[in-house]
């Protein structure tokens, strides 16, 4: 019995944190390229309502729902980063050439 609910927590670690890591890395690296703070809330809004979903999809006994909340939620934060990149996408352009200058350009 034991086993089995050290198995579940270690399944809700590893999806809670595969699912934080490139959410919140993306946000505050484009974040800090563009010099905009819309990036970084939306990584931490985008990364609340992971957890929250995963959270609830935990819970929920039909596998359906268990896969189809956090499903939702990606697919609405990479929908809204893609977003925010069309709407600061001179700034990041502007950013990411600071960051990484092309080798050989005056």
């Amino acid at each position: 019995m034991e086993q089995a609910a050290s198995r579940s927590d270690r399944a809700w670690y590893f999806s809670l944190v595969g699912g934080l890591l490139p959410i919140l890395l993306s946000g505050f690296l484009a974040s800090g390229a563009a010099d905009r703070l819309d990036f970084a809330l939306w990584a931490l809004v985008a990364g609340a309502a992971w957890a929250a979903a995963l959270r609830q999809s935990f819970d929920h006994p039909r596998a359906a729902v268990r896969l189809g909340a956090p499903a939702l939620v990606a697919a609405l934060a990479v929908a809204s980063f893609a977003w925010l990149a069309v709407r600061h996408q001179e700034d990041l352009r502007l950013g990411i050439q600071a960051l990484l200058p092309v080798g050989g350009a005056p």
